[in-house]
């Protein structure tokens, strides 16, 4: 059976595919990258193989787009870039990405694509990051953060407690199935409750899965504890697809019954009741008709449900709102750097850019 022909069943079922989602044998690298080895193809095709596992498939998606802006660059400012670049290249292309708008994070990251094409084609990469240019990257950043001062760039929003009294009230007014409203708050509790990254709970996609990487129904288990003498539940999840995950471990994160109005164990075990889709050997989060909620679709859930409360050409809120949130809300509330790291999970001061509000 076609996927297209499961996408008109009334009952959707994705295709598991093994092992093939995060990182795979296709990347910037050929087996002509290997031809000063003087070596057999079998043995250029086992190199080409190992260094395109090297990264992940959405990094090399946007290399890939690196190498594009090069040649766009090449064309509209009439200046040879043909690799090896020297230090004029690269300062052309920063001055070119600038004057097109795009952010010092992001021509960073074209800066590492353009290492990787030298790699591609066996050549020495030249200095790409010289003072200079580390010194036009961190002006850059600053005239980000003046236009973002000055209201020119929408910003991210946290979610706050505020925000998640929001969503519930309009939760319960969408004509959304009562099974999709819960599924949906379950989702959103978890989020805010565990920091998660969306994509660590979500399908990317809604045809086909990984179950080396996506959540399972199987990954989440309900614990009993008891703490100071009192019994509560937790959700203990299994991620496998930490954005950080280098050795493929799997991590255990812990979120914990509140009893509150925002209690993600209350929400889960209530959309457990209601719904027969959680299975496990499939997505863990499926909507009523068996499709896997995306991170692409739980978006569009809470632009559709904010949209009377936000203006979203000024700030927005995202699935990695929830992330921001609860960092800002323990910064709020005078929690340590080192216990805002540990639930969010983060192994560097990264966390300090998820602070949206003023610290106790």
């Amino acid at each position: 059976m076609t996927i297209s022909e499961r996408f008109t069943m009334s009952h959707f079922e994705p295709i598991p595919t093994h092992g093939v989602t995060k990182y795979g044998p296709n990347g910037l690298f050929s087996e002509s990258s290997f031809n000063d080895l003087y070596v057999t193809s079998e043995y250029k095709k086992i190199l080409e193989t190992a260094a395109n596992y090297s990264l992940s498939k959405k990094t090399w998606s946007s290399y890939k787009t690196a190498e594009n802006m090069l040649i766009k660059c090449q064309d509209e400012t009439g200046s040879n870039m043909e690799l090896p670049l020297d230090q004029r290249d690269v300062l052309l292309f920063i001055a070119w990405s600038i004057k097109r708008g795009i952010q010092s994070r992001t021509i960073s990251s074209y800066l590492s694509g353009i290492r990787m094409l030298h790699l591609k084609q066996g050549l020495n990469v030249p200095i790409l990051r010289s003072d200079l240019v580390k010194q036009i990257l961190e002006g850059r950043v600053h005239m980000d953060t003046v236009q973002k001062r000055q209201g020119n760039k929408p910003t991210r929003l946290p979610v706050t407690p505020t925000v998640l009294k929001l969503l519930k009230l309009e939760l319960k007014s969408s004509t959304l199935s009562k099974e999709n409203k819960r599924l949906l708050w379950a989702v959103i509790t978890i989020a805010f409750a565990g920091g998660f990254r969306i994509h660590e709970l979500l399908s990317t996609m809604e045809a086909k899965f990984d179950p080396l990487y996506t959540l399972l129904g199987e990954d989440i288990k309900i614990k009993p504890i008891t703490h100071r003498g009192e019994k509560i539940e937790t959700l203990q999840i299994k991620l496998k697809s930490q954005k950080t995950d280098r050795i493929g471990v799997d991590c255990i994160v812990d979120v914990y019954e509140s009893n509150g109005a925002f209690c993600p164990v209350k929400a889960f075990n209530k959309w457990k009741r209601t719904t027969n889709q959680l299975k496990n050997s499939k997505p863990a989060f499926r909507e009523d008709n068996g499709k896997p909620l995306t991170g692409k679709n739980f978006n569009k859930h809470l632009k559709q449900l904010l949209s009377n409360h936000i203006d979203y050409s000024m700030g927005s809120i995202t699935s990695h709102s929830f992330r921001a949130g609860i960092a800002t809300l323990m910064g709020e509330l005078g929690y340590s750097d080192d216990e805002i790291k540990a639930l969010g999970r983060w192994s560097s001061r990264a966390f300090e850019t998820y602070l949206k509000l003023p610290r106790t």
